[in-house]
This record gives C-alpha cells, structure tokens and sequence, in this order.
C-alpha cells in the first residue's frame, strides 16, 4: 500500500523540470520519468489556467507580486525560486496537507515560512525519514541527495555565468551596431 496516492506539482515546477530534458544531458532523465509519471496518473500537475478560478488566479497573482516575482504565476522569463513559492500558494490554496522543498526560503528563518507559517514543508530528510527502511538506507540515499544537490547547485550557476557572458556579448553587439549605422 502507498502512503500517498499521488504527487502534486505546480506548472512552474513542471516547466522546470521539463527544461532538464533540452538543457541538461545528465538530468534528462527525470524529465522523461516525469512525462511517464504524469501519462500514467501518478503525478498531476496544476494548471493555473485550468485548475483556478479566474478570480482566485487573480489575488494569487497578487500575492506573487507582493513577493516580488513579476509576472504573475506564469514563468517567462524565469524568476528564481518562483516555483517554491507558487508551489506554496496551490498548497494553501487547495488545501494540501504539506510541501516538498529543498529550498532555503521554505527553511526556518526564510521568506516563505514566514508567508507561509502554517504550512508544513517536508525537505528530502524528512522524506527519507519517512519512507527508508533501514538506518543504513537512510544515510546512503542521504549521501546521493547530498552529492546531487550540490552538483544541480554547481550547475544552476555555470548556467547563470553563462548566460550573463551571453547577455554581455549582445549588449555589446547591440552597441557596436548601432555605432556602425
């Protein structure tokens, strides 16, 4: 018997997801489970434009903005963390009984646990906790998520380099074809 009967995303999150399968050869793979997980049912996704009231998505809006995020619940461009803490207003919203999430804003001491104080966020200890059979499993899944974690860390800021080097470059472009013309 499975202690949850499903597991619960917010679209933000899907699309951060997704992007690994065109962005990243090593987590590419968790994209693809993903897309099999949602096309088998043992994950669905909530989408704002469908699963929300016209009305309800306009003061979730509202609260992202009074979280400085600036486009709404969609995400483009991306906003960093955005998807924690729209992952938090859906759990609010519909009433789940906790959130899953890793990031420090959701910690103690963090903006979204200070949005958010009622709603209990698990972290991947806490679900290791829950779920390992065995002390010795616990600390070797601990280990992989430890090791995981700070590569996907290391990756998300080569990534942000890059892109800012790519930024600079078109200014530049930009600026120097101007001048030409």
């Amino acid at each position: 018997m499975q202690k949850y009967e499903k597991l619960v995303f917010a679209d933000v999150v899907e699309q951060e997801i997704l992007a690994w399968e065109q962005n990243n050869n090593k987590y590419k793979d968790i994209a693809v489970y993903f897309k099999q997980c949602k096309k088998d049912g043992d994950v669905l996704v909530i989408h704002h434009e469908v699963h929300i009231d016209e009305d309800d998505r306009d003061f979730l809006e509202q609260a992202l903005r009074d979280f400085d995020f600036t486009n709404g619940l969609k995400n483009d461009p991306k906003e960093r963390n955005k998807g924690e803490f729209v992952s938090a207003l859906y759990a609010d919203h519909f009433e789940m009984p906790f959130m899953k999430s890793n990031d420090n804003a959701f910690q103690d001491g963090g903006k979204g646990k200070k949005e958010f104080p009622e709603l209990i966020v698990k972290n991947w200890y806490d679900v290791v906790e829950e779920f390992a059979t065995s002390h010795d499993e616990k600390i070797r899944i601990r280990k992989i998520v430890d090791q995981e974690q700070k590569q996907m860390t290391y990756h998300y800021e080569k990534q942000k380099e890059e892109k800012k080097k790519q930024d600079t470059l078109q200014l530049l472009a930009e600026m120097f074809n101007k001048r030409r013309l």
